[in-house]
């Protein structure tokens, strides 16, 4: 029924249309594939590069607003397969080899988070892909287990960084307009059974409001798509309340870099905090958030579970425990910062230099092929 829909809808003319119009030009090199919106950050900083280097560079995906002046083919994924390019760059997770383009030499899968590829995201993501460009040491070690567990020797994994920063850079607040009155607390939760919205939601920012804390809640997108009822109550309770703010995740975060703690339970977003704002994490000791319940195989631990206690402090979900770690953090915060660099060499590759070293990899991409 979903099919008939969309046959008979204006998307799919809209898709016809967008793919005669591309038919009509010429291809270009390198196609950066974006499913929505939001997964269009983390690869704008390696297109922004590849132009300024001369390189023939387009967007594909269904209503994106991408850069001015960059060539666009408005088309859904599931026609994706008919666009014309060498090399495919994708941060969208759930794209199988069906879905690439047909044409493409290359297929380049650019992780969106830095938490593990092996228990974070389901079982065969990144199946079908020629390259993964890693953000740190243990998404390399990922990719060669998952290599030799599979016996797959096309897929290289290569070192290349996190093109989330220089975005997040470029939104940093002027520090003179952060009020440091009043201590500031980023809760940001995953999205799976037993985070700590579900164990602790409004115990947690009811205790903290008490205690005079300014509390933004910022869910993983997931939650406003499939969650609402574990949202929607926190909303409706502390939406008035002065001092608790709400943050979409689908768009750029000002509490990243206004608020002086963060509690979390396996949140990607957690290593961007700690290692942009050189700030420990408060981690909350709920079940992991497993997607590939065979992770175990390779026989790696995830940096989700191995990082917490080198760049914070891990406390049991119980709300007086969470507020002693708040006070142990800040009276503590400054002996974290030098950790916390050590973490990050290890963790981001090329840090705050993705751009570059992914135009860099492209371009040599490219001279192999032709």
């Amino acid at each position: 029924m979903r099919t008939l829909r969309y046959l008979l809808g204006p998307r799919f003319r809209r898709d016809l249309l967008s793919l005669k119009r591309h038919r009509m030009e010429v291809a270009p090199d390198i196609l950066f594939v974006a499913g929505s919106q939001v997964d269009l950050q983390w690869v704008i900083p390696a297109y922004e590069v590849s132009v300024v280097r001369g390189l023939s560079c387009a967007f594909a995906g269904p209503g994106l607003a991408v850069p001015v002046g960059a060539q666009y083919i408005d088309v859904t994924v599931h026609l994706l397969r008919f666009v014309r390019a060498r090399i495919t760059v994708t941060s969208t997770t759930g794209l199988n080899r069906k879905h690439m383009p047909r044409s493409s030499i290359r297929r380049v899968a650019v992780p969106h988070s830095l938490v593990s590829l092996h228990m974070a995201y389901p079982k065969g993501t990144f199946d079908g892909y020629t390259d993964v460009f890693c953000c740190g040491a243990h998404h390399y070690t990922e990719i060669e287990a998952m290599n030799r567990e599979k016996h797959i020797k096309e897929r290289r994994p290569v070192r290349i960084g996190y093109g989330k920063l220089e975005r997040l850079l470029m939104v940093r607040p002027d520090e003179k307009t952060c009020d440091k009155s009043i201590k500031h607390v980023l809760i940001g939760p995953s999205w799976g059974s037993g985070n700590i919205l579900e164990a602790m939601g409004a115990p947690l920012i009811r205790s903290l409001l008490a205690d005079g804390y300014k509390v933004t809640l910022r869910p993983h997108p997931s939650f406003f798509t499939y969650e609402d009822a574990l949202v929607a109550p926190l909303i409706k309770e502390f939406c008035c309340q002065r001092g608790f703010f709400l943050e979409n995740s689908l768009e750029e975060s000002r509490a990243l870099w206004t608020a002086d703690f963060m509690i979390t339970d396996y949140s990607g977003f957690a290593m961007e905090f700690a290692f942009v704002r050189e700030l420990p994490i408060l981690y909350v000791d709920v079940p992991p958030k497993v997607l590939n319940p065979d992770w175990r195989s390779l026989k790696l631990e995830p940096i989700e579970i191995s990082l917490r206690d080198r760049i914070g402090l891990t406390v049991p979900p119980i709300v007086d425990e969470v507020l002693l770690g708040l006070k142990q953090l800040e009276g503590d915060s400054k002996s974290w910062i030098l950790r916390i660099k050590q973490e990050r060499k290890s963790s981001w590759f090329n840090y705050g230099g993705f751009g570059d070293a992914c135009a860099e990899e492209l371009q040599r991409m490219l001279d192999e092929i032709q």
